[in-house]
Parts: C-alpha cells; structure tokens; sequence
C-alpha cells in the first residue's frame, strides 16, 4: 500500500462512484483516503475500516456488521462540528466491510497543532466547545463516540472544529468491547469505567473531552505513561497532577477527570464554562434565582447584603402567643425521628464496609508476565509469587484479607469447571454466570470453607479469554467478623479496577 500522500495513479473505484487519490491518514481502525465521487463531482474522505482476524470467521463477520450498523447509527448525528457521514458502502472484497463516506475537511488535526506547543486556555476552550457540540448532538441521538482524541479533532478553515471518526462510535446499550475483550479506542482518552466493564456512557465521552483539554492546555495527557500497563495503572488507580497552565480551565477539568461518572459535571454546564473561557470573562457559579414563595409559605431568607423593604406589620400583642402545630405533622415529624433512629446503625455500617474500597487510595501493581494490572489498596504488600508449568499466581496481603491472582496459559476447562475446583467448602456455593470486559465466559463464585477451623470466605472472579487463557481473582477473608465487610468491598474494588493486556 502506497505512503500517507503518495499519490494512487490507478485509483481503485469503490461503491461503484469513489476514486481513490491518495492515502491521508491511517490508524489501529482503518485507512482514510482523499477520494472523488464521480457521481456528484466532489472531493470526499473515504475511511477504509480495519479488522483482526479471518474474514470467513463468524467473529470477523459480526463485527463487520456491527461496524457497518454503527457507521449508519452515526450518520444520524446532525451538527456543524460533527464530519458529515454520505455514504456507507459495503466491499464485497474485503470481507463485507463497510467503508464510510465523509465529508473532507481540509486543514491540520488538533494532534498537529499541538506539536508545535500547548493552546492558551481560550484556545482550548473554543475547540472543547465544539467538541462538546458534536457530542452533545451524537449523544441526543443514543451514539457514543469512544474515541475523543486530538488525532481526531480536524481544524478547517474559517475557525472551523470538526469531530471526526464516527465509524467506531458506540449504540448506547451494546457492549463496548470486542468479543476478544479488546478495547475500542485510544488507551490514554478510555474512560475507567470502561475498563472496568460498566460499559460506555455519554459520560465516558466527557472524561476523553477533559483529557484532550488537559492534552490542548498542558501540551500532553495526564495519563500517558511509557508501557501500556503503566498507562492502565494510571487511569484506573493514579491522581492525574493539577494542570498548571489551564488558568480557569483548571476546575472543569479536574472535574471532568473525575473516576466515578456521577461526579462529573453535565454537558450543559461544561458548555457555560467553556463558553466563559473562549469569550474571556469570568468563570462564577451560575446566579441563585429566589422565586416568590407559594401562598401560606414563608420565604426563604435572602442574602445578607440583600435589601429588604418590610412591610407594615400590624401592632403585637406584648406576649404573642407561639403558632400552634398541626398533630399530624407533629405525629409526622416523631416518626421520621423514629425511622432516622433505627436506620442510622445500619448506614453507618454500610459506610465503614465501604471506606476501604471508596476513600483510601489504591495502587495499580502492572504484573508484566501475566500481562495484567492489578490495583488494590495502598497498604497492601505483596506476599508471594509462583511460576510453572503454564501457570503463574501472585498474593498480596493487608491484616486478615488475602487477594489472590491466577494465570494459567492455556486453559482445557472452563470457568464454571474452576468454579467449582474451589470446593463445596461449609455451606452451598454460589455460582453466576457473569460478563467481563464484554467477555461473557467467566463466572463469580463465593463460597465458605474451614481453614484451620476457622470460616472463611472466597469471593472469586475466573474468566476465560479469547486466546484461551484463564484468569482467577480471589480474595479469602474471615467469615463473621468485621473484616468480611471489607474483604467483600475488597473483591468489589479489584474486579472492577482488574485490567487483562493482550499478549
């Protein structure tokens, strides 16, 4: 295949009506050429999508299909900012791959720009509006873009932004995963939420829109690091450093970079802030509006430096009586008194099983030959490493806890079968068949055996991949004691932050 900008002196005719000129881009997904559409006399961006595998497998064919349906999904998103879809042909050639006509934006991507240096905030906060536009617009029709990067932010003329590369956008709903459990995307833009299998939102694109501000202000991304394992490590369990030249950027983007996705802010107010920044004025909270109060309500009290007008108030009695209560309120007010009593044990417990796995930081551990990165608590240490014979396990300790992980190379049994190798154990296991990482081979176990004569519980996760691997996440705690609320907090916290790496 011919160079980025070669020149194609024969080019290739596809759908019947687009020549090929030339190749202008080329990535992980596909191949973008400058093409000619015959048909209606005009140049056009045509992306010649890219799969793994064989196209006579079923693999390769569904998602080839799955592609083409996304690309058509994605045609459907309407914005200035979003690249235009005109077409998408199928090539019988290629294994009935989709290839997706564009519309061509002449001009340099953001990834270029930035080479040359870091934008001001301005800048930054023009381009992330449009891009938020885009989004926004994608995301009002149930399309996720999963791959919000400079590469593929296009800057055209007249101070235009465009969003391009829908052909890998994401119907909201469907997995976000290839079945191999390969992530779509580029690593240091993926959300952790992905990774940690909940699935892409139109959140997820909001924390690849922080990263590219941070990318656009700071002239890198806060996350990447010099081995995919660190990379993921990163992401999953690191604080990315405070923006230094973000100026009032620095805020929403610490905020968009949050890891729970609730804790984001909402497009609309990421729009304001945006807005605030381009046209350089302040960036303030938005004003508190005081409406008037409904009939037989008292108002709320205004601010302190409000002035206030008061009405003539009619002469008091010296001694004015105190207003009188309704019983049944009174009677309302003792029992949720009453119910606060009673449920405030139970929330308090709740929040202390927690606090290991919400509060205290956690470290990414990369284990580099079993091509994964496990992330637990700080405070634990790394007890023991075994290799051999095609199987390779590493135990980290914190006081009672034991965390447990397993490799084995090639594995002959499935997962519900190592399940079940735990043992039968003191009680009647549990056995549910799960998804991870959009793979849906793997199985949660939690069972009860006698150690030493004394109870403990294993909560496993085991997960076949693609290439036949297997993978076991186990963490033993004591049964009936305080510490089995954290190990289950525990074993939550690893299998969510658990990133397997492809060999």
């Amino acid at each position: 295949m011919s160079e980025v900008g070669e020149q194609v002196r024969d080019g290739r005719l596809v759908g019947g009506r687009y020549r090929l000129l030339e190749r202008i881009g080329s990535g992980g997904m596909g191949t973008v050429w400058r093409a000619f559409d015959e048909l209606v006399d005009r140049e056009v961006a045509v992306k010649q999508p890219r799969l793994p595998g064989d196209p006579e497998d079923e693999e390769f064919q569904r998602a080839a299909h799955r592609l083409y349906r996304e690309a058509r999904a994605a045609a459907r998103v309407d914005h200035p900012s979003a690249v235009a879809i005109h077409d998408v042909v199928i090539e019988a050639e290629q294994g009935e791959l989709p290839w997706i006509v564009m519309e061509l934006v002449r001009g340099e991507s953001l990834h270029e720009l930035l080479r040359r240096g870091p934008l001001a905030p301005a800048d930054a906060a023009r381009i992330g509006r449009a891009v938020l536009g885009a989004l926004s617009a994608a995301h009002a029709v149930g399309i996720v873009h999963r791959d919000v990067k400079p590469a593929n932010v296009l800057l055209g003329p007249h101070d235009r932004v465009v969003l391009t590369d829908f052909g890998i956008a994401h119907i909201q709903g469907e997995e976000s995963l290839t079945a191999s459990g390969e992530f779509v995307g580029s690593l240091e833009f993926i959300a952790p939420e992905r990774m940690s299998g909940t699935g892409a939102g139109p959140a997820s694109d909001l924390w690849s829109l922080g990263v590219l501000l941070y990318a656009a202000v700071e002239g890198a991304s806060p996350f990447r690091r010099t081995t995919v394992e660190s990379t993921l490590g990163a992401i999953l369990a690191g604080d990315p450093p405070e923006p230094t030249r973000a100026g009032p950027l620095g805020p929403l983007i610490l905020r968009l970079l949050a890891r729970d996705p609730e804790a984001r802010p909402g497009a609309e107010e990421v729009g304001a802030v945006l807005e605030a920044v381009a046209q350089g004025r302040d960036v303030r909270e938005p004003p508190i509006t005081v409406q008037d109060a409904p009939p037989d309500e008292e108002p709320d009290e205004g601010p302190e430096d409000a002035t206030v007008v008061p009405e003539p108030e009619p002469e008091a009695d010296p001694k004015p009586k105190p207003k009188s209560r309704p019983r049944r309120a009174l009677l309302l007010t003792l029992g949720v008194l009453l119910l606060a009593g009673l449920v405030f044990g139970t929330v308090v417990d709740s929040l202390l099983a927690r606090d290991n796995a919400k509060s205290a930081p956690w470290t990414a551990h990369p284990e580099k030959e079993m091509s994964a990165v496990l992330s637990l608590p700080s405070q634990s240490k790394r007890l023991d490493a075994q290799a051999g014979s095609g199987r390779r396990t590493v135990t980290y300790g914190t006081g009672t806890l034991r965390v447990r992980l397993t490799e084995w190379d090639a594995a002959t049994g499935s997962p519900l079968a190592e399940a079940h190798s735990l043992g039968t154990g003191t009680s009647h296991p549990q056995y549910t068949r799960t998804s991870f990482r959009g793979n849906k081979d793997a199985v949660l176990a939690d069972t009860v055996y006698d150690q030493s004569g004394i109870p403990t519980r294993v909560m496993a996760l085991i997960i076949r991949t693609a290439d036949h691997r297997m993978y076991e996440l186990r963490v033993d705690m004591p049964k009936g004691t305080p510490d089995e609320k954290k190990g289950t907090a525990l074993f939550k916290g690893a299998r969510d932050r658990l990133a397997l790496t492809e060999k």
